[in-house]
């Protein structure tokens, strides 16, 4: 596993990728910052065997959770989405998995979605970086586990990852951006 990046460190590698000024929203050809990120997504999606991979091992060790993706250019990399079993979730609420890689750096995050499940259906999704429930503890740790053992990357601490970024992520703008938001996703809270 690589050393761990500091703040500073992941700052100036997504510097590399994402605009510091909103000028890009008004003229039609994407930035070089845009370029670059695009280029990464591009390598990706062409090599994607190491994130199949990756996919089929949590299958193999979370036989009874649902497994699910995704995966937008706008964002630093995939996710990796872990629903509780059906018969797990309350007619109330539910909280479901998310594992990040970044295309950007060798780092990775995992964190959880709240969300009511209503009429079978997922609603009022909102992020959340405190530790799992008692029934999500074992599949948040096999995805932190396996990341690292998939592709050798290092976690980011949420306080890290909770760092604010002089840059424009998506909709997002400063002082509202975070290191989150840019080595992995601008809206954290949005699953399938």
């Amino acid at each position: 596993m690589p050393p761990s990046l500091s703040a500073e460190d992941l700052i100036r590698v997504v510097r590399n990728y994402y605009d510091s000024s909103n000028e890009f929203h008004f003229t039609p050809e994407p930035s070089p910052e845009e370029n670059r990120r695009q280029a990464l997504w591009t390598q990706w999606i062409e090599n994607m065997g190491p994130w199949r991979a990756f996919r089929a091992k949590l299958r193999s060790e979370l036989p009874n959770y649902k497994i699910g993706e995704t995966y937008s250019s706008a964002d630093g990399g995939p996710r990796c989405i872990i629903y509780p079993p059906k018969e797990s979730n309350t007619p109330f609420a539910s909280w479901i998995v998310v594992g990040c890689v970044s295309l950007l750096a060798p780092v990775y995050f995992v964190y959880g979605v709240e969300c009511d499940y209503i009429e079978g259906r997922l609603r009022r999704n909102k992020a959340s970086f405190e530790p799992p429930p008692p029934n999500m503890i074992l599949p948040a740790q096999v995805v932190a586990r396996t990341i690292e053992a998939s592709f050798g990357f290092s976690a980011v601490p949420r306080e890290i990852a909770e760092t604010p970024v002089h840059l424009f992520a998506g909709l997002l703008e400063p002082p509202k951006t975070t290191l989150l938001h840019t080595l992995f996703t601008n809206a954290p809270d949005i699953i399938p």
